[in-house]
């Protein structure tokens, strides 16, 4: 009789056991996180002497969370600019790219659009809030260096979601892009359309760089 309230006894730890590690096999997190995304425009005479033009700024904020999938991205590097990045790129202007990201969302690859509305001098700031998702945890920003014939500032972030828990902070450097789309060679340098149309290239010949892309997690 001792024997089986015994093997009982067991047989209800073992039971336990199993449903703790159970409980600890599930993520904690929660299936969203709202992230505030600040962009330190850090360029300036001091920083960049000799290569800093003149009523330096760029352009409102736009970006998405999205899927890691490469065709959920704003821009791809080395394939050419889509409609919306060119006239961000060499306008400033974000509504086709607003459109772009709004069929993206519809198509099931994009979570939230970040749709900044003002513009920063640089030295200055810009900040906006974005909400990712577990399976929207990639996040895209872009912001128009100006002047400039066709370049932007980008901010790709994979890993906001790391399978258990959300990124606290994060401040990543800013990457300076070519879209591919105007041939002019200095910030300031008369429109030159690029034919045939060029792909979007990374751009290392500055440092250091033109700003940093801060995340901070905020719910």
């Amino acid at each position: 009789m001792k024997q089986l309230v015994f093997l009982a006894l067991c047989s209800l730890l073992a039971s336990c056991n199993d449903t703790a590690d159970d409980d600890a096999e599930q993520p904690s997190s929660e299936p969203t996180a709202l992230y505030r995304v600040t962009f330190e425009a850090t360029w300036s005479a001091a920083t960049h002497p000799g290569n800093y033009p003149a009523g330096a700024h760029f352009s409102p904020l736009i970006g998405v969370s999205h899927t890691h999938d490469a065709g959920a991205s704003l821009f791809q590097p080395s394939l050419p600019a889509s409609p919306g990045i060119k006239n961000m790129a060499e306008l400033g202007n974000n509504t086709a790219l607003r459109t772009e990201i709004n069929t993206l969302i519809a198509q099931g690859k994009a979570f939230r659009l970040l749709d900044g509305r003002t513009a920063t001098a640089s030295p200055g700031s810009l900040t906006d809030t974005i909400r990712l998702s577990q399976t929207h945890s990639a996040l895209s920003v872009v912001t128009m260096i100006a002047p400039s014939p066709d370049w932007f500032a980008a901010l790709t972030v994979h890993d906001l979601f790391t399978g258990r828990s959300w990124a606290a902070t994060r401040r990543i450097p800013a990457v300076f892009y070519d879209a591919g789309t105007d041939s002019g060679p200095d910030y300031t340098s008369a429109d030159q359309p690029t034919t045939p149309v060029g792909v979007v290239r990374e751009v290392n010949s500055l440092a250091p760089p033109l700003g940093y892309f801060v995340l901070e997690r905020i719910k």
